[in-house]
């Protein structure tokens, strides 16, 4: 899974190499340890300075996935700017502010396919590509031209498998540089596209409010200290404590959490390896997006800030058709899919398990016991992730 543009990470062979030499030694991956000011979390003043900086970058808006046919749209409030995404006649994805532009009324509301997007309110009508087709009772507007008024387009490019955005907010013609170099960091390269190309067949969408700051739901993907103690029934029988590997790549990084099972290749041949099932990959594309393999499937998991400790985490589960129609076909034939029902259950649990611990921190940081907040030397990919986003609010 090498990458072929600018940015690399270890291919499969390499990883499963790796993994076990730690087994064998008792050791994981380590890196730079990081202290994080707790008022980095807490204070309203840095949470604008942070949304600021995210309004000016790149990023991910929803996977491929999401709208696979022509006239499929889905909406999303990012960074607090409501958007939809839609896929034309001609195949190509958009995505626009989510405003008609008669009384600013949302045009899309949750997801659908259509062929064309009419405001409900009154009856303003857009192509496909966002131009305005229609307007009931034109005779009123007598002043208004049409072709100026389509719809106001984000400017996006769909890469493997992910439709990224250009920033939302414009802030000169000095940051283009920057905002180009931003952009390749979430399209050239592709570590993730071998796995979220195949992954083409979307089967689960929710959106929940989580009462905590975005930086929290950000790191409690970037480690595996806690499984042993946050996930003793559901992970942790299953996984390792404190066992990854970390890799960075520009503002992004990979982390692999490996299976127990991983073990039993050390007795096959070498040209027999493969991680499907054996290994979890986490990506975290700066700045607040994650793209996991999971057993059958693939997440990618948007987390978007809506105040200093209230954040909106989005989360997008697809597979690939070949398995999407394996289950469809045990719903048919009444065979019990258990393989599928049980990895659901567990993921479900160990979601809902990160979350409270997540909650907790948000708590507790208001306790006034710390100062900053501790990530060890083997929680390294916190660290560069906080590095990351310091470096660039530097430059704003």
């Amino acid at each position: 899974m090498a990458a072929s543009g600018k940015f690399r990470v270890a291919d499969d062979m390499e990883i499963i190499r790796r993994v076990l030499a730690h087994i064998e030694a008792g050791t994981t991956d380590e890196g730079e340890a990081w202290r994080e000011p707790v008022q980095n979390y807490l204070h309203p003043s840095r949470f604008a300075k942070e949304l600021r900086l995210l309004r000016c970058s790149p990023s991910v808006f929803i996977p491929s996935a999401a709208i696979p046919n022509p006239g499929d749209h889905v909406e999303r409030i990012s960074f607090g700017v409501p958007l939809f995404a839609v896929r034309g006649r001609d195949r190509q994805a958009r995505v626009f502010r989510n405003a008609c532009r008669h009384r600013a009324m949302a045009l899309v509301a949750g997801a659908g396919c259509s062929r064309a997007l009419v405001c409900r309110y009154h009856g303003w009508t857009y192509r496909l590509d966002g131009e305005l087709a229609h307007i009931p009772h034109a005779g009123g507007f007598p002043d208004l031209d049409m072709s100026t008024r389509g719809l106001v387009e984000i400017a996006s490019r769909e890469v493997d498998g992910l439709v990224v955005i250009d920033p939302l907010d414009d802030h000169g013609t000095d940051s283009l540089p920057r905002v180009t170099d931003a952009a390749r960091e979430l399209t050239d390269g592709s570590p993730w596209a071998d796995i979220l190309v195949s992954a083409e067949h979307l089967v689960f969408v929710e959106s929940i409010v989580q009462q905590m700051n975005w930086k929290i739901l950000v790191e409690q993907f970037l480690e595996g200290y806690h499984i042993r103690s946050t996930h003793r029934d559901t992970f942790y029988p299953g996984q390792y404590d404190n066992l990854s590997i970390v890799e960075t790549f520009g503002p992004n990084s990979r982390i692999t959490f490996p299976y127990r099972n991983i073990e039993r290749l050390r007795q096959r041949p070498t040209s027999t390896w493969t991680v499907g099932g054996r290994l979890t990959y986490v990506y975290h594309l700066f700045p607040n997006t994650i793209v996991a393999t999971l057993p059958d499937r693939v997440a990618v998991i948007a987390i978007d800030p809506v105040g200093v400790d209230r954040s909106t985490v989005t989360t997008y589960v697809m597979t690939t058709p070949g398995l999407a129609e394996r289950a469809r076909q045990a719903a048919v034939n009444a065979v019990p899919y258990n393989h599928n029902a049980s990895v659901s259950s567990v993921l479900h649990r160990g979601a809902v398990e990160d979350n409270e611990m997540s909650a907790g921190v948000q708590r507790g940081l208001r306790a006034g016991a710390n100062a900053f907040v501790e990530f060890g030397r083997h929680e390294s990919a916190i660290g560069h992730f906080h590095a990351v986003l310091e470096e660039r609010l530097a430059q704003l």
